[in-house]
């Protein structure tokens, strides 16, 4: 550590006791922790599992609400969200996307959906946002939008 001239921070630091599964850490964006797997052929055995951290999930919400929530978008049109998302959503997909990570991408996912459809409502003045949903799941098809699964 010296010769490379690091240090640890003493509050991010410490030992992880992985392997009894009760814990795990955050590292790059996805928490690390044991779990336990299943082979074709019934057979149980453990292993690391990586999903998104808490904090990479709150910063993904974000990056989505400050793009559709605010008053003043509601001008831009469903397709240059769409082309604004997708690169974005792909992004994610490719960093974020592991076999235990599909419950936290399905959750994501909806919660696109969700702030596309309130989006939408509030474009048409519509008071009710949830019987949009339909029109914008099909909107979302009509200009590819991607989806995190």
């Amino acid at each position: 550590m010296e010769r490379l001239e690091l240090t640890m921070h003493p509050e991010k630091t410490r030992i992880v006791g992985l392997w009894t599964g009760e814990e795990g850490f955050d590292f790059l964006g996805l928490h690390h922790r044991k779990t336990k797997a299943e082979t074709g052929q019934s057979r149980v055995y453990y292993t690391t599992g990586q999903w998104l951290c808490t904090k990479a999930e709150e910063h993904i919400r974000e990056v989505v609400k400050e793009r559709l929530a605010p008053p003043n978008m509601r001008h831009v049109s469903f397709e240059e969200h769409v082309k604004w998302l997708n690169p974005k959503i792909q992004g994610w997909k490719n960093y974020y996307a592991t076999p235990y990570s599909s419950k936290w991408m399905a959750k994501l996912d909806w919660y696109i959906h969700t702030r596309l459809t309130k989006w939408y409502a509030k474009k048409r003045q519509r008071s009710h946002w949830l019987g949009s949903g339909y029109e914008v799941k099909r909107l979302s098809k009509l200009h590819g939008l991607k989806s995190l699964l």
